[in-house]
Formats: structure tokens, sequence, C-alpha cells
């Protein structure tokens, strides 16, 4: 599954891209482990996720059945 950079990533987005992408199969199914066992949450499966750098606090994290996005 790859990794999309979106805005002005710096120079070392390439090499966490390139991680990110060899583990997110382990990374998402994380995820619905967690939804499962902490939230009890079935039937679902996390589809996407964004990944932004901890300085960028966002204001509101704004859903639909698509996608998320931070504004």
């Amino acid at each position: 599954m790859p990794v999309e950079a979106v805005g002005n990533p710096p120079p070392e987005a390439d090499q966490l891209r390139s991680a990110l992408e060899k583990q997110l199969p382990d990374i998402i199914a994380s995820f619905n482990q967690v939804l499962r066992e902490q939230y009890g949450l079935s039937g679902i499966s996390v589809g996407g996720f964004t990944v932004v750098p901890e300085g960028a606090v966002p204001s509101t994290v704004i859903c639909d059945q698509e996608s998320c996005s931070i504004e």
C-alpha cells in the first residue's frame, strides 16, 4: 500500500515514507485490533490514515465516509 506525501515534505520524508510502507500492513492490523479489543468495534477495518508532524497540532479534524482532513 503506497504512502502519499502532501504539501512540502522535508527531505527525510522519503525515508519515513519507505519505512511506513513496509510496516503499514502491521500498523493497520494493530489499529484494527485496538478497535476490537479496546473499543468493542467489530465488523469494520481501518482503511487509511494521515501522518502529520508532531508540531503540526491540528485545530480541527473533519471526517466523512471516504477520508479525513486536518484544518
